[in-house]
């Protein structure tokens, strides 16, 4: 399959669901006589089948001909029967609410049946939340529904009822009591008008149509969310621009950078980790990039950005936090929904074009601001600059450092090999006498001539005779003797010319403390010259040592003086070096610039107002189109597309930000243009469903999408045995593999997030996602429970406070009973407790939610039980301030009663503990106290509602009402 194909069957997967969802859609609504969207007359059951009087069905087909005349496509025309009609009554209008739908679109390709058709053969759909709400089904007896059997199967295992036809189960089924409205009869239904559905349908349509797929390519951010892989971040990157708000820490600016070069950035939120902050500094740099390109090129470029999520609260914090820090009519667009668009969108749209025909263009303030613009660009390139030179000398230093230490190591080495040799040298000159005043010369000639001596007296030896017959030897040696005295060669003779020899040498030598006889025989010569020969030996050996030790002491000294040199020069370098910043340029630039990025993102504001001045015509006009379009006028939609790009950049002059649900993205921005949107932002990501992101990311030129997959998912409103034949039609069947389910199907875990940070969809891959690690809402022992729960790693700045009730978590023991799937004893203790931090200072309801109180649940009868009894006694308890976990979402108070409506014994805890993501949202919506309500030993038995019992114990305090 080619990657086109495999992307068109994906879409067509989508759709599939989409379709799925509308048939289990909660509420329908009524309609007008021009829209109808429910039929319930001329509809009835007798026994299994539906008869409808043949006006309506030639109504319903003749629509169902013009619908796939016009479209070609029969499956834009979907209609369904349910039964009862049950219905509430709400603005007026009627809002039906059907427990279960039954497909029978089909019938209308055929021709009418007087006798009807029998539903038990056609697909039928439970709506789970009706059923909960109206039929007492809690969220864990909706995993138990019998599906696979068929539609009477499901009835009769669902309402504890045998019946033998439909009709019978019509009249024997029990109907909801007053406010809610109901007749035990059938009505036809219009399934395809849910306008998210509808919006996000039309737009898979209109790209499966569009001739040119431009996106679907590699660095596109909608070909990387299917199958790219995220990169690292690059950390030598910058970014110019920043809210007037803390400066960004390391982890938001390493998503920031990213963000920066990157088709999709995907980063791990965890709660009060900062996101917010991270959205508004990424929507600044759009600010900043767009002024500072047209003032550096004089050339424009759009940077609508697009915030948005299917988490109203998430937007809602992005739209606070711009309003507070930004006051001012423009700037951003707020509110996709028809009632937003003309209450709050157009009127601001109007406001604009109104602000641009009073105001004056100022050619020289422009050019002043624009100057600024630019010399505030120059000196934060200055500053990086000069980081590069002092990097470059401090490069320099540390070569040169690492070079002096070298040298010092060497000479350090040898200095101590020296002194060790200067000590040994010390100790062999002890051994010996002082040879300082011995006179080398005079014992030089004086033993020169007692050698000389010495040959001589030898060779007049006398030959040794033998007693017997020796007397020739004997005459021998006396003319031998003779001959000596007559030659002047005897022993006296040599003597004696020996001391004329050496008498001034020796005489030389009585002044010193080594003294030389003169020898007077044979004997005494002999004496004399190894005495002569042993002082002279060791007085050579002292000079030696002598000299070896001056050499040794003059090298020490030479090599100590370069030591010191090179001491003194490495603390020069070391000091050079100590005044370099601790950190390269791009892990501080955005700290210790954060001023002038503030003021780089104040003047791009403020001169891309100007430059909208200096065009005003232009803008002007493709305000009022765009203005038309959101009022659905004919003709702005064909300008708007013939010239989107060039209106979108004009309007993005003015209002940058556009902030809206997925739900009413296609109201504000119409076609799924490529680069329509030039930076889109996702909050709340581990909550949207992957393709709900599908067609904003086809719009976009870059994505920044943070999420967090240990908060609550997605709901899914479908049961197990559904979502099966759902992963075999809308899969199996157009050759796609299981594999390809788990990775892209909106019911298989895996979200937008999951999507966007590359997880192949096995349960427990998170992909790779840039994770904000400082945590700054939840006191420590709160928000170190969700840490040791979801190992994020997180680094907790906020500082230890208890609460004014005690410590930060608490949990109150209650034994519980059982009534109508909610705990009654349990919601009464909440009402003590909250009478309590109330006279604690605690309070209900407060302008800056500071000190106030929320109470949630994970089961909807509970929360509704609670929400009931808690306003009926506290009138002003705000509506937000009570619901389940998953309507917190996003959400924060001062202090969460937590009520787990835990009774008995049999209570299952599978659907609290199924994953932790429901804990950890529950507990991190607490800023300063937690209080858990519940049967503890209950809790206690297993899973994550044990460790956070536990927890409790160990971090916190177990009290008893009574206290």
């Amino acid at each position: 399959m080619s990657e086109q194909a495999k992307i068109s069957a994906l879409i067509q997967t989508w759709m599939d669901y989409i379709r799925l969802s509308d048939l289990a859609s909660a509420e329908v609504d009524a309609g007008s006589e021009e829209k109808t969207r429910i039929w319930d007359k001329g509809v009835s059951l007798v026994g299994d089948n539906l008869l409808l009087d043949a006006e309506v069905f030639q109504l319903l087909k003749q629509e169902f001909k013009d619908e796939r005349q016009r479209n070609n496509n029969a499956d834009d025309f979907q209609i369904a029967v349910a039964f009862p009609q049950i219905y509430l009554i709400k603005d007026g209008s009627r809002k039906f609410c059907p427990i279960f739908t039954i497909d029978i679109s089909e019938i209308f390709q055929g021709n009418y049946r007087k006798s009807g058709w029998n539903l038990t053969k056609f697909k039928f759909q439970p709506v789970l939340p009706n059923l909960m709400n109206f039929y007492q089904l809690d969220e864990e007896g909706t995993e138990s529904l019998v599906i696979r059997e068929g539609l009477k199967v499901f009835l009769e295992d669902t309402f504890s009822h045998s019946f033998s036809t439909l009709q019978n189960f019509l009249d024997l089924i029990e109907l909801p009591p007053h406010p809610v409205r109901s007749k035990p009869l059938p009505y036809l239904l219009r399934f395809n008008y849910v306008p998210f559905s509808y919006n996000l349908k039309k737009d898979f349509q209109k790209i499966l149509a569009q001739r040119n797929w431009n996106w679907a390519t590699p660095g596109h951010p909608a070909w990387e969310y299917l199958f790219g892989q995220p990169t690292p971040p690059n950390h030598q990157q910058l970014f110019l621009g920043a809210f007037s708000i803390a400066p960004p820490n390391e982890f938001q600016a390493a998503a920031l950078k990213h963000a920066t070069t990157n088709p999709i950035t995907t980063v791990i939120g965890p709660p009060g980790s900062g996101k917010t902050d991270l959205l508004l500094h990424a929507i600044a740099q759009q600010v900043a990039k767009r002024a500072v390109h047209l003032a550096q090129t004089n050339s424009d470029i759009s940077n609508l950005t697009l915030v948005t999520s299917t988490n109203n609260r998430a937007i809602s914090n992005v739209e606070g936090r711009l309003a507070s820090c930004l006051p001012t009519e423009r700037f951003y667009l707020s509110g996709g929904a028809r009632e937003a668009i003309a209450q709050a969108v157009s009127p601001k749209l109007q406001l604009a074009i109104d602000w641009l025909r009073s105001a004056e263009f100022d050619e020289v303030e422009r050019s002043q601001t624009k100057s600024r613009l630019l010399s505030a660009v120059d000196e934060f390139q200055q500053h990086q600059q000069q980081d590069r030179n002092h990097s470059a000398h401090q490069s320099t230093d540390e070569r040169l450092l690492h070079g002096i230490l070298g040298d010092i190591q060497i000479l350090s080495s040898r200095i101590e090999e020296n002194q060790g040799f200067e000590s040994n040298l010390q100790e062999r000159l002890n051994d010996f006498s002082d040879y300082s005043q011995f006179p080398h010369a005079e014992y030089e000639r004086i033993g020169l001539q007692l050698e000389s001596a010495w040959l001589k007296l030898a060779k007049q030896e006398p030959k040794r005779t033998e007693r017997t017959g020796g007397w020739k030897r004997q005459l021998e040696n006396l003319l031998q003797k003779v001959w000596r005295i007559l030659t002047f060669s005897s022993d006296g003779w040599i003597v004696r010319r020996l001391k004329q020899k050496i008498e001034a040498a020796v005489l030389a030598t009585k002044d010193t403390p080594f003294p030389v006889e003169f020898p007077l025989n044979r004997r005494r010569l002999e004496v004399v010259r190894k005495n002569v020969a042993s002082q002279s030996k060791a007085a050579s050996q002292w000079r030696q040592l002598q000299q070896q030790l001056a050499q040794t002491q003059n090298q020490l000294s030479t090599d100590r003086q370069r030591l010191n040199a090179l001491v003194a020069q490495r603390q020069q370098v070391q000091s050079r070096l100590a005044s370099c910043p601790t950190a390269d340029f791009y892990t501080r630039f955005y700290t210790q610039f954060h001023d002038l990025q503030q003021h780089l993102f104040e003047l791009s504001w403020s001169f891309l107002q100007q430059e909208a001045l200096r065009r005003k015509q232009e803008i002007i006009s493709s305000l009022s189109i765009y203005r038309d379009v959101l009022n659905r006028d004919s003709n702005a939609f064909s300008q708007l597309a013939r010239d989107w790009q060039n209106i979108y950049r004009d309007i993005s002059l003015l209002f940058p930000v556009f902030i809206s649900t997925l739900h009413s993205l296609r109201n504000l921005l119409p076609h799924p243009d490529s680069g329509s949107i030039d930076r889109l932002i996702v909050d709340e990501a581990g909550m949207i469903l992957q393709h709900h992101l599908f067609p904003a990311l086809v719009r976009s030129k870059q994505a920044l999408i943070v999420g967090d997959p240990w908060q609550l998912e997605p709901v899914i409103n479908f049961h197990a045995d559904s979502l099966k034949e759902y992963c075999t039609q809308a899969f199996l069947t157009r050759g796609l593999t299981d594999e390809d389910y788990d990775r892209y199907s909106p019911a298989a875990g895996c979200t937008a997030y999951h999507r966007a940070a590359g997880a192949s969809g096995r349960v427990g891959d998170l992909g790779v996602g840039i994770i904000l690690k400082e945590h700054y809402r939840c006191a420590p022992p709160i928000i170190q429970f969700c840490d040791r729960l979801c190992n994020y790693g997180l680094i907790v700045k906020t500082p230890p406070r208890e609460s004014a009730f005690g410590p930060n978590l608490i949990a109150y023991h209650v034994e519980g009973n059982y009534q109508n799937y909610t705990n009654p004893e349990e919601i009464e203790a909440v009402e003590a407790i909250i009478d309590r931090l109330l006279s604690y200072g605690y309070c209900i309801d407060s302008p800056n939610n500071e000190k106030t109180i929320g109470v949630i649940s994970p089961y909807r009868r509970q929360a509704h039980a609670l929400q009931y009894k808690l306003q009926s006694r506290w009138k002003n308890f705000p509506n937000d301030s009570i619901g389940t976990v998953h309507t917190f979402q996003g959400g924060e108070k001062s202090a969460i009663v937590f009520s787990t409506r835990q009774h008995r014994t049999e209570d299952s805890l599978w659907f609290i503990n199924r994953r932790l993501n429901l804990l950890n949202v529950a507990v991190s919506r607490a800023k300063e106290s937690f209080i858990l309500v519940g049967n503890l030993d209950l809790l206690q038995k297993e899973g994550y509602t044990r460790q956070l019992v536990e927890y409790i114990q160990g971090c916190g305090e177990i009290r008893s009402l009574l206290r």
